[in-house]
């Protein structure tokens, strides 16, 4: 069964973002987004100690130089994406969510 998906307002400034500066990246980072649906935990997922996103543990996968921060509602089987960081970014961003 496949999860649906839900975007942060973030998310999609950052996909903004890409969409203007380089469209290989936003294709990559989208793509990889897309792939979550079917399989939420992939080998290269890792869990974040500190991070709970809405209530639901956090997740990280990356795609390239870029780091995609989700969450899981197992019973709703949704995929929540709190948000896209460039890899020079702190994670201490996540703390504003």
């Amino acid at each position: 069964m496949s999860y649906s998906l839900e975007f942060s307002e973030a998310v999609f400034a950052t996909l903004e973002d890409l969409r203007h500066s380089d469209a290989k990246r936003l294709r990559q980072v989208f793509l990889r987004i897309l792939s979550l649906r079917r399989a939420p935990r992939p080998s290269d997922s890792e869990q974040l100690a500190h991070f709970t996103y809405l209530g639901f543990t956090g997740f990280r996968v990356t795609q390239g130089e870029y780091r995609i921060i989700y969450a899981i509602d197992e019973k709703a089987k949704v995929v929540k994406v709190a948000r896209v960081l460039h890899r020079d970014r702190d994670y201490r961003e996540l703390d504003r969510i």
